[in-house]
């Protein structure tokens, strides 16, 4: 499978391509749409049905037609204040977003129900619907976790409000297998960093304290079979996919993996691994999560270094490219960070 963006439509691959330099803004994210093997067809149709494939006047405007997409067709908004469904139909586009309706699945994951997820959830997200501060919300996590009745019965009543309360776009989740090695065998265990250590490896750079001492952070491991069901795969596997361009923000942490891959792969943010312990990722549809599934209650502390991200990049591209034997991988794009 080859980029379908590269040769989909001459005047989009003509802007792409004229935004590759590292003077323009998001030029990652116009790298990555030259160099993803995992978009349908039929997703790029609807991309471009939003005007977002398109010769540009600017990436700013670009920007704005890939959010009206995600707006429409991914974070699905219900028309009732309800949690995600449990049980999505790819032919109803009220609920079910466009990630899912031509899905690029995980097979290596999706059958594999008794194997975890791992996500992270930033305690901010929950003060928009709650009305209740990070520091309350922290404490009643933490009680949860000592299993204080009372506070499991608040934070599981807090969580459904947050679903309720949400679009259903889809979520990132890491795999568990992949991370475990970050966590100690109990809380009191965890090394004192392990926050910003599962951040950086998931790189997810919007988990950024650069604005105050610290962010509070739930993180919630639960079951492949926790996550809601796709009507056309039956009861024995679940929609997981692997991410592509069209399914989030531009981000400059993320990086799409080859076609011979059948999950994502996170672009750590500061370190090199070894590319035998690449951390997997993949996207399912999103669910209401459950207090029984909180793992870890923590606080992010180390900001996130913007200046890494191009070395970072050309890191994991290298990675990738020796992991899935694929040397020509990233070189029509990244060829000034791989050299």
């Amino acid at each position: 499978m080859s980029a379908l963006f590269a040769n989909f439509a001459p005047d989009f691959s003509s802007f792409l391509t004229r935004s590759v330099s590292t003077d323009s803004d998001h030029w990652p994210v116009s790298r990555n749409f030259l160099l993803d093997e995992h978009i349908a067809r039929e997703r790029a149709e609807c991309y471009r049905h939003h005007g977002a494939v398109a010769d540009h006047r600017s990436v700013a405007e670009w920007e704005f037609r890939h959010k009206i997409y995600l707006k429409k067709e991914i974070s699905i908004e219900s028309d009732d204040i309800e949690p995600p469904p449990e049980y999505i139909d790819p032919e109803d586009p009220d609920i079910c977003p466009d990630t899912f309706r031509f899905p690029m699945l995980a097979p290596s994951l999706a059958k594999n129900l008794a194997s975890d997820l791992i996500r992270v959830q930033k305690v901010s997200s929950f003060n928009r619907v709650s009305q209740l501060s990070s520091k309350y919300i922290l404490a009643l996590a933490a009680g949860a976790m000592a299993n204080n009745q009372d506070a499991f019965q608040r934070l599981d009543g807090l969580l459904g409000q947050f679903a309720g309360n949400r679009d259903w776009r889809p979520v990132f989740s890491g795999v568990w297998s992949d991370l475990a090695d970050v966590f100690g065998e109990t809380p009191e265990e965890d090394p004192p960093d392990w926050a910003d250590d599962l951040r950086d490896r998931l790189g997810l750079c919007d988990c950024d304290p650069r604005q105050s001492e610290s962010l509070g952070i739930l993180v919630f491991r639960y079951p492949i079979q926790a996550v809601p069901r796709l009507s056309t795969l039956g009861d024995r596997a679940r929609p997981l996919t692997i991410p592509c361009v069209l399914d989030g923000v531009f981000s400059h942490a993320f990086l799409p993996s080859p076609s011979e891959s059948d999950t994502g792969h996170t672009m750590d943010l500061t370190d090199a691994r070894p590319c035998g312990k690449l951390i997997r990722e993949v996207l399912h549809p999103a669910m209401r999560l459950q207090t029984k599934y909180l793992f870890r209650v923590g606080a992010i502390t180390r900001p996130v270094d913007p200046n890494a991200l191009g070395m970072q990049r050309g890191l994991h591209l290298t990675c990738l490219r020796e992991r899935f034997e694929r040397p020509e991988y990233g070189q029509h794009t990244d060829r000034d960070l791989l050299s």
